[in-house]
């Protein structure tokens, strides 16, 4: 149709030509869905961090389109066993999302491609197709990572490209695309979706229930074009066999469209759809079929393979061949689509009772994971009366009830799901996700259907108290976590704050005799002067959004230290300088730039890796590295800004051995069996026991072929250990309870310190909760230490194997990188 208007038409630039921007993609889309009676704009489902809007379309016949609010109204029938509905009258739902990983641009780039020739086709095989298909087209998901890669690869590229896989354009320093604006990987966001791209394709995704998904990717430049289904093995338990049963049929429509072409392809093997928090796996226990796509990438214009020089105007022509095989599919596959997405929820399996939550002085971190449970849909009511179950008391007014009779019931399970049994020991991403673990939450394991529940408001009730006076101060329950934020901004305001160090009963104005424990804040005048306005707004503030604060009747308490006791540590503003860059984890990083940033609201200093040693680190208090600078100057540096009271986080297991190897702290490793046979070969060939070396300590011979799974045996790819927390120690305030679940990606072990007060979490003897670990490992984990402080002159470092704020949902354990922040000061070891 000559009337449509072509991409280069309103951009002025080809499709292929080069990397598309965001604002490109976007002004030509809503150019189309002006022009074109075949599309529409949903509007803004999302808002990225870079401030870049995620606009979705609707595509059909006009005449779907002209229905389309009644065509959503349906979409809830489809999943209401009690809904009278005539399926046959349903167009099938089809969620086409394009590249969430920015640097794998071409489904973006794409997706002008793909729109137009919807919009202009006049191909009487695809317009009937579109009869019974409703396209929701989200062409790209990581709008920040997108131009990040764009502007990188479209200034590294001549006139002549080069096609040489070393040359800077195919190389992108660190942070790359990938990620979006705090490095974070959106594709694994899906289930604790702490971004706002994810919360808006998560209500996106629940608003229209598609029938199909697809998530269209890039792989490693060698590889051939990929697309379901993946490895058998590897699927999800709780996945319905119909799923990938279908899976297959809607495979077969893709092998057709790129055979025709003569282009080679792969399935059912080195993907997987197991971890249900990806967006080709996620819609598979929602009554929906995902579809992951994954084409060769260029990684640029022009790059040398194996099979050849892989063009980027080659790689999008794939991915659009592949979303015109998804609509035939869809389209031929519509009653099967629907019929499997009705039955899904008709025929699911019933049960009774309720799983209960609760956390102990953190309402604020149960209304996180109530605010997760919602965004899958699942239904929370509260608790309205006390219930023992488990060995626990559940509280009324403090514990959530989920019910487990509910539409979303699949998903509460595979939340919930504690797993130790796996048919593959390799998998793709994580082996487990335990989310009331992820949260440290005391909860139940099994259903309680005992509790009496009542609807639990979707909304935080506006707290009309006023803040109490007192000439004393006021005390603030560190164990919330909305407390780090207030404390960090009472500390710039320059108010004198300071932490108990011992647990106590105060008199308050408010609440009469109230218990404290170990890192309750207390807010006290200076010398002859009272506390100012501004930080009594401050106080007023956090009190009106639901945070503990209680003015103080007196110094004297009935119980424990008074509130002028030397126990009473002052605390100061903190500096934090982390380490970024060339030779980092962007994801490991970003995880800690986004905890205090969003979350703390305090400044983070971040210095590349290579520019380390030029910095003063005196202007700092604190320097956090999660991957070893090996760069000359830079241990001394680090070690005479130890001394002279700084603290160094150090973390993951590799910053921890080098931290070690520098000199700068005390670490010892548990040795696994393989570790002790090789140190005894060597030391037999040392002493020249060759006959020993040969015949007792040289491996067992074994076939090559198991060499990758004998390997995979040896990893820990995300698994959830029981650690026990010393709560009186500073790293441990705040905590309600010893035992704090832990994520464990690495399957290196570290024994306790040789200090009996400097391991503040050591895990427990059968530490495994849930998640694949090989005996070995469990054996080395048992009574290993996840944390180790070592004082150094009037410092210290402090040794974390495991990220304390995994993929920004492990809110159990971010408080130990918290409390290092504001706690440094108190962690001289006992002598």
């Amino acid at each position: 149709d000559p009337s449509i208007p072509a991409p280069e038409a309103v951009t002025g630039v080809k499709v292929g030509e080069r990397h598309w921007y965001h604002h490109e993609i976007v002004r030509y889309l809503n150019t189309l869905a002006d022009a074109s009676p075949r599309i529409v704009s949903l509007g803004e489902h999302a808002k990225s961090y870079g401030g870049r809007v995620l606009i979705s379309y609707a595509i059909s016949s006009p005449e779907n389109l002209a229905r389309l609010d009644e065509f959503k109204a349906a979409r809830a029938a489809i999943i209401d066993p009690n809904a009278d509905l005539e399926l046959s009258e349903q167009p099938a739902v089809l969620h086409m999302m394009y590249s969430v990983h920015g640097n794998e641009p071409s489904g973006a780039n794409a997706t002008p491609l793909v729109a137009y020739y919807l919009a202009a086709t006049t191909d009487e095989n695809l317009l009937s197709q579109l009869e019974n298909v409703i396209i929701i087209f989200n062409p790209m998901l990581n709008p920040d990572g997108l131009d990040r890669f764009a502007n990188w690869t479209n200034a590294h590229r001549g006139i002549n490209p080069s096609n040489d896989p070393n040359d800077r354009e195919h190389t992108e320093a660190i942070p790359n695309g990938r990620t979006n604006y705090y490095w974070f990987d959106l594709n694994r966001d899906w289930l604790p979706h702490q971004h706002p791209e994810s919360r808006g394709r998560l209500a996106l995704f629940h608003e229209w229930k598609p029938n199909v998904q697809l998530d269209f990717h890039e792989q490693g430049s060698n590889s051939n074009f990929f697309f379901m289904p993946g490895k058998p093995e590897r699927t999800n338990p709780l996945t319905p066999d119909i799923n990938q049963v279908l899976t297959a049929k809607i495979g077969e429509y893709h092998a057709q469209a790129f055979d025709a072409e003569g282009i080679r392809f792969f399935t059912e093997e080195g993907y997987d759809d197991f971890f249900m928090g990806k967006g080709s796996t996620y819609p598979d226990l929602f009554g929906t079929v995902g579809i992951l796509f994954e084409q060769p990438s260029s990684r640029g214009a022009v790059q040398d393979t194996v099979n050849g020089k892989l063009t980027f105007p080659f790689s999008i022509s794939n991915q659009f061949r592949a979303s015109l095989s998804s609509i035939k599919a869809t389209a031929a596959l519509k009653d099967n689509l629907l019929a499997y997405q009705r039955n899904f929820y008709t025929e699911r399996k019933r049960k009774r009772g309720y799983y209960l939550a609760s956390a102990e002085g953190d309402p604020t971190r149960l209304q996180e994971f109530v605010r997760i449970l919602r965004g899958h849909q699942i239904e929370v009511e509260a608790l309205t009366a006390d219930v023992t179950a488990e060995g626990k008391t559940f509280k009324a007014g403090e514990t959530i009830a989920i019910p487990l009779d509910q539409p979303q019931a699949t998903y509460l399970e595979t939340l919930w799901r504690e797993q130790l049994e796996f048919e593959e020991n390799v998998f793709y991403d994580v082996s487990t996700w335990t989310l009331p673990w992820a949260f440290n939450l005391s909860h139940t394991r099994d259903a309680v259907t005992n509790a009496k529940t009542e609807a639990m408001s979707t909304s935080v009730d506006d707290d009309e108290s006023k803040l109490g006076q007192s000439a004393i101060g006021y005390l603030i329950d560190w164990r919330d976590s909305a407390s780090p934020a207030l404390l960090y901004d009472l500390l710039e305001a320059g108010a004198n704050v300071r932490v108990a160090t011992a647990p106590f009963t105060a008199l308050t104005t408010s609440e009469g005799s109230v218990n404290f424990g170990y890192g309750t804040l207390f807010l006290a005048p200076k010398l002859q002067e009272s506390i100012p306005q501004p930080v009594l707004s401050l106080l007023a503030e956090a009190q009106a959004e639901g945070l503990a604060i209680y003015p103080a009747a007196s110094s004297y308490t009935p119980e424990g230290i008074d509130l002028g006791s030397r126990a009473f540590d002052v605390l100061s503003l903190p500096k934090v300088l982390m380490v970024t860059g060339p030779g980092t984890s962007a994801y490991g990083t970003g995880e800690i730039w986004h905890l205090l940033d969003r979350r703390l609201d305090m400044p983070l200093t971040m210095v590349d890796s290579n520019r380390l040693s030029r910095v003063n680190l005196d202007d700092y208090t604190h320097v956090i590295m999660t991957t070893p600078v090996r760069l000359e100057g830079v241990s001394k540096q680090l070690e005479s800004f130890i001394k002279d009271g700084g603290i160094l986080w150090a973390q993951g297991a590799s910053t921890v051995a080098w931290a070690a190897d520098a000199g700068l702290a005390t670490a010892t490793w548990r040795e696994t069996a393989e570790q002790v046979r090789k140190d005894s070969l060597q030391t037999a060939i040392e002493r020249g026991d060759e006959a020993l070396s040969q015949a007792e300590l040289l491996p067992a011979r074994k076939p090559f072929a198991t060499a990758s799974d004998e390997y995979a045996f040896t990893l820990v790819r995300g698994s959830i250990l029981q650690g026990n927390l010393d709560i009186s120690h500073p790293l441990g305030f705040g905590y309600a309870s010893e035992a704090l679940a832990v994520f464990r990606t690495t399957n290196r072990f570290m024994n306790p310190s040789d200090n009996a007060y400097s391991s503040p979490v050591v895990y427990t003897d059968s530490p495994l909760l849930s998640g694949y670990m090989s005996t070995e490992n469990q054996t080395l984990a048992a009574n290993s230490a996840g944390l180790v402080v070592n004082q150094v002159g009037k410092g210290a470092v402090i040794l974390s194997l495991d990220s304390t704020t995994f993929r920004a949902f492990w809110w159990g354990s971010q408080r130990l990188l918290v409390n290092g922040i504001f706690f440094g000061s108190l962690l001289e070891e006992p002598r």
